[in-house]
């Protein structure tokens, strides 16, 4: 088994994307300047693209600019590495950015003089972006020099959403020659000295005119640079680095700036990401695509967690993924609270939730799309907000049951009100945005505008997946009410769990075709459309044995879902079925019409798992090991196992991602989740904690220091024997398929 650091364990020459777990990013989707020294490609500071960030220019003794090639790359979390050729001169250049937790981004040079001379060197830190003078377009407004460094305020915008400032300091880790700032009628965005101002106006010690102090006035852009001579006695080593701070203000901005200079920015990187790596249970795996995924998805999570509170943002949680998906979405939360559970401190699980809960509407609704100062009062995604109980069950706390409790209450009443007319007690979906699923027959059947791209009221369909959802919350929340001491809640709300299961059971189940169906509540009458979500029932208690061949007919057959890449969110021989990303035609971002989902195989990998353990079908058990196995290495480029990733959709024939998207590392599923229940087996019940390990096709397997209820869980696997520690003490060997209960 691998003993190298999850840094380690990850590193790969073809990645590129760093965060350091908050506001900032730098993940451009289709980098344009990778080669380059900084961070021309855009960043993102929540979901505003912030765009330069900044690059370096070389002069060499002559005082023309340095050819340089970039000959090698190598990427882990904490940092990327590049190797860079400089023609025509005795010198060695390697580059490693580094994005950290303080949001700045960080180019630290390491330059060694392979001549026989001393080599002088003059490097330039320089950025540009637009002027908005008026205060209200995109750009830079205000600009100071303090200290060794730019000050500045970059507006930004999303969309249709109001702009939003964002404080920025530039700054070096030497003593300054001169700085400059040259505000020019146009520019292009491109990272080439000569096409600077500095070109022309870098003279001896002096970059160029000084920068202003005041509001800019004029329209265009604005050059700012920072400008350094760098000795380097022959033979030897220096290092240089240039960093971009991003903050609410910029003078927290220049703060971060100086802490991130003070000390050598990669080493500050790879401790605090090995200090996360540290903190999480430890992992080892024989098969290495499950030992490399596990932490590549630990990765994932932080790169996209935000940790400091700011306006909606009151508790840590967890951006859905890069880009346009830098954003708190209801759909994904609910992955994260499983997830991010198994970390000891579970403010991030439970702050998954607790957002949402600190902007609910007055009628319970829950928004679909949280940002830092505004809600889209619009959206809204359907959600398993049930796993809250997960969370409970795992790190016990009266104060977020309580609040989760009168939430969810509230949640489930406007269901009830707004989404039951009929009382049937199953639940309507509105347009095809709200399941997180567009373009799928599910909706043509109902309504041949199903597909219009806007939110709202477009058609009334009873879904599977919205009924399951509300039955597993009203169940916890009956659990809840027990937990809370109040009993007579907690029969009500067990009443109202009844009252969906029954209905599901009667109205959704098709006993001739032996599938679950969406129902239509114009007709009462199912519709018959095959999709992923009709096995959602089996990860519930809610299918019985009459369910039980229904499974196995539809989920495992090669005609239907068990695809060579299994499963497609819809069946294969659905009448609009496309493996490529088509829908009528036309390439989509987000179809649902046959393409294999991360999401939508957490959830079938839920429903074989709870399906072998209700109906204790050792085959089940077999199935669900190998669907987890095959799910994960599907997600690796060429099925390399140094190569994990986790984009949005993939070709379910082929496994081919969906590149043409550029988002990668998408955190819309559950993966950690999936290897802690059931490859190592733990867990969490009501009273007791299950061992209980699925038997995966491994030689040895290991998980340590899995927290729960205060304690540590240890599982150790080898061929078909398991052991079990809790806190270190040996409390068991068994065989796997013969359960170990915990009690605490």
């Amino acid at each position: 088994m691998p003993n190298d650091s999850p840094c380690t364990q990850l590193g790969r020459p073809d990645k590129w994307y760093l965060g350091g777990g908050d506001r900032l990013v730098w993940a451009p989707p289709h980098p344009q300047w990778l080669d380059t020294i900084g961070f021309w490609d855009e960043a993102h500071y929540y979901d505003y693209s912030l765009s330069p960030g900044f690059t370096v220019a070389l002069l060499g003794p002559d005082g023309h600019p340095v050819s340089l090639r970039m000959t090698e790359r190598h990427w882990r979390p904490d940092r990327l590495r590049q190797t860079y050729h400089a023609r025509g001169l005795p010198l060695a250049l390697r580059e490693t950015k580094t994005a950290h937790a303080n949001d700045t981004l960080a180019s630290t040079l390491r330059f060694r003089n392979t001549g026989a001379v001393p080599l002088t060197l003059t490097a330039v830190a320089w950025t540009v972006h637009p002027v908005a003078p008026s205060g209200t377009a995109d750009g830079v407004d205000r600009l100071r020099a303090t200290g060794d460094q730019l000050h500045f305020v970059r507006r930004v915008s999303s969309g249709d959403r109001r702009s939003y400032d964002v404080g920025c300091a530039l700054g070096v880790d030497r003593p300054l020659t001169s700085r400059s700032a040259v505000v020019s009628e146009s520019g292009p965005d491109q990272p080439h000295w000569q096409y600077t101002p500095f070109y022309e106006t870098l003279s001896g010690p002096d970059l160029g005119p000084s920068p202003h102090t005041a509001d800019l006035d004029t329209a265009g852009v604005v050059y700012l640079g920072l400008h350094t001579e760098i000795e380097i006695p022959a033979g030897n080593t220096e290092r240089w680095s240039a960093a971009l701070g991003t903050a609410p203000t910029v003078d927290a901005a220049g703060t971060q700036v100086a802490d991130t200079l003070a000390t050598a920015p990669p080493a500050q990187s790879e401790r605090t990401w090995q200090h996360y790596f540290d903190a999480l249970p430890a992992f080892e795996c024989s098969d290495p695509h499950l030992q490399h995924y596990y932490w590549y998805r630990w990765y994932g999570l932080r790169l996209f967690t935000r940790r400091s509170p700011e306006g909606n943002y009151r508790y840590p949680a967890v951006y859905e993924g890069p880009e346009y998906f830098r954003k708190h979405v209801s759909y994904s939360a609910q992955c994260h609270m499983l997830e991010t559970r198994w970390r000891e401190d579970p403010s991030v699980a439970r702050g998954s939730l607790l957002n949402f809960l600190s902007n609910q509407g007055p009628d319970g609704d829950l928004t679909g799309h949280l940002y830092p100062h505004d809600a889209d009062a619009e959206s809204f995604y359907h959600a398993n907000w049930a796993h809250a109980w997960a969370v409970h069950r795992t790190h016990p706390g009266e104060g977020f049951l309580r609040t989760a409790y009168d939430g969810l209450s509230d949640y489930v009443d406007y269901f009830d009100a707004e989404r039951d007319p009929e009382n049937s007690g199953l639940y309507d979906i509105w347009n095809h945005y709200e399941t997180g699923q567009e373009y799928m027959h599910r909706y043509q059947a109902v309504s041949d505008e199903a597909d219009e791209i806007h939110w709202g009221r477009i058609f009334r369909l009873k879904g599977v997946d919205a009924a399951v959802q509300l039955y597993q919350t009203k169940r916890a929340l009956a659990k809840m009410a027990g937990a809370l001491d109040r009993p007579d809640e907690a029969a009500e709300w067990a009443a109202r769990a009844a009252s969906t299961k029954q209905a599901v059971r009667d109205h959704m189940w098709d006993p001739e075709a032996e599938m679950f169906f969406d129902v239509d509540p114009r007709t009462g009458t199912r519709t018959g459309v095959k999709a992923a979500v009709c096995f959602y029932p089996y990860f519930t208690d809610i299918v019985d044995e009459r369910h039980r061949s229904g499974l196995e007919r539809h989920l495992f057959d090669p005609d239907e879902f068990w695809t060579p890449h299994p499963v497609p969110a819809s069946s294969r021989d659905d009448a609009h079925f496309e493996a490529v990303p088509h829908w009528k035609g036309q390439r989509k971002n987000c179809p649902w019409n046959g393409r294999l989902w991360p999401m939508t195989n957490s959830h079938v990998a839920e429903a074989i798992c709870q399906a072998a353990l209700h109906y204790e079908d050792d085959a089940l058990r077999r199935r669900g090991a190998a669907f987890i196995t095959q799910f994960v290495h599907t997600m690796f480029d060429e099925g390399d196992p140094d190569r994990p990733n986790c984009f949005e959709h993939y070709n379910p024939l082929t496994g081919q991602a969906s590149r043409y998207r550029g988002i990668n590392d998408y955190q819309h599923s559950w993966v950690v989740d999936l290897l802690v229940k059931y490859a190592a087996g733990i867990r969490p019940g009501d009273a007791t904690v299950t061992v209980d390990p699925f038997p995966f096709d491994v030689e040895h397997l290991a998980l340590r220091d899995v927290p729960v209820r205060g304690r540590r869980i240890s599982v150790a696997r080898t061929q078909d024997r398991f052991e079990v520690q809790v806190d270190g003490d040996r409390t068991a060997e068994r065989a796997v398929g013969d359960p170990v209960l915990l009690s605490f």
